[in-house]
């Protein structure tokens, strides 16, 4: 049985020649178009070079110098398709992730940048393996799908696999508006149904136990606690908090627009008992120390990323509390119960810094407990 040949491989050029047509003497040569992997013929019109010499013999003895030149250019390994507009489309997927990533250093929160190099090292990885080189211009549709594919079989959750693709839609609008691609592969892809998610609440019963645990055990972390819970300030916003953006004769604190989620600056209300936990704080400190420093003390540097989490988890693993409890939970029982209050939506959707009414609503759907009794006491007659 005969063995298949193989396809001789592409030139990357063919040498550039004087040639003359209907409109006068050009420059021809072919190079190759990476993005199409085909030679594709280049043309330099010398019209306005042959005009300044009287003879043919001079002209033309420039013009094969100029064919000279480029066929030199050519054998060093340059391209036309690397010079001028189009150059950033044959920019390797990689390097475009890693600017990406460098730019976003400057423009976003912690948090927020470390999903972004997250993802990109994850793609960058998916790629190296499958699409070794590759351009970012080049990353398709079908490379999108199966790098999307990859990772849900490889056991991602559906939260995840929709993350994949918010992120991936972000990075290549990015990298088009930056001109080192035309299309996003991530366009139109659709999302994975997700499971609800369970929010759960923290009962005035529970919020008593901790209050009297923290009190004695870690005060300083209990104020965290009721700034999520009262002033609905996330974690990752609180641990920003400087002691100069305590105002406490209007009885707010400043979240600035620099460490907020929606990048907004807002004014969070705070209410008696946070306002004497955190006057006694902030005694003597300088006004640019942060609230929550290391230690969860008033320091000139930050608290560590997850040191609320680690002290969460300690009080919550203290008191036996079940782990669906999250920190995060004082924020979404602090929304629920004002809402529940009746205190109107528009004002717990301004003080939660959320962007829509629609988001505030979510939060109205946990289960009540005492719903039942409530519908009963209200003594609706038909």
């Amino acid at each position: 049985m005969s063995e298949l040949k193989k396809s001789p491989p592409i030139s990357k050029y063919l040498p550039a020649c004087l040639k003359q047509n209907t409109s006068g003497w050009v420059i021809e040569y072919y190079a190759l178009e990476p993005q199409k992997n085909i030679l594709q013929r280049k043309q330099v019109r010398i019209k306005r070079v042959v005009s300044r010499y009287r003879n043919k013999r001079d002209a033309r003895e420039h013009a094969l110098e100029i064919c000279e030149t480029i066929n030199q250019k050519l054998r060093g390994g340059w391209s036309p398709f690397f010079v001028g507009d189009n150059a950033r489309l044959y920019v390797p997927l990689p390097e475009v992730l890693h600017k990406f990533v460098a730019e976003s250093v400057r423009d976003k929160r912690s948090a927020t940048l470390r999903t972004y190099k997250s993802f990109a090292t994850i793609l960058e990885r998916w790629s190296v393996k499958n699409c070794k080189n590759i351009y970012c211009s080049l990353f398709s549709r079908l490379l999108a799908i199966q790098f999307l594919d990859a990772a849900y079989s490889s056991g991602v959750s559906a939260r995840t696999y929709n993350n994949y693709i918010k992120q991936g839609r972000l990075f290549f609008n990015w990298a088009k508006e930056k001109c080192y691609c035309k299309e996003n592969p991530f366009d139109n892809i659709k999302l994975k149904q997700k499971p609800q998610k369970t929010r759960t609440i923290i009962p005035p019963e529970v919020r008593d136990t901790v209050k009297n645990y923290l009190t004695k055990d870690n005060p300083n972390f209990l104020c965290v606690c009721e700034l999520v819970y009262f002033a609905l300030i996330r974690p990752n916003e609180i641990k920003n908090l400087r002691v100069g953006d305590i105002n406490f004769e209007g009885k707010f604190i400043t979240v600035s627009g620099e460490f907020a989620k929606n990048h907004k600056t807002r004014h969070a209300a705070l209410n008696d008992d946070l306002i004497e936990r955190l006057a006694v704080m902030k005694r003597d400190v300088p006004k640019d120390y942060y609230i929550f420093g290391w230690g969860c003390q008033p320091s000139k540097t930050k608290i560590p990323d997850n040191s609320f989490t680690k002290l969460w988890a300690k009080t919550r693993k203290h008191l036996a509390l079940p782990q669906a409890m999250q920190l995060y939970s004082f924020r979404d029982t602090g929304i629920y119960e004002m809402l529940k209050s009746g205190v109107d939506d528009l004002t717990v959707m301004q003080h939660a810094d959320h962007s829509s009414l629609d988001i505030t609503t979510i939060y109205a759907n946990h289960a009540d407990a005492a719903l039942v009794e409530k519908v009963r006491a209200a003594k609706v007659m038909f």
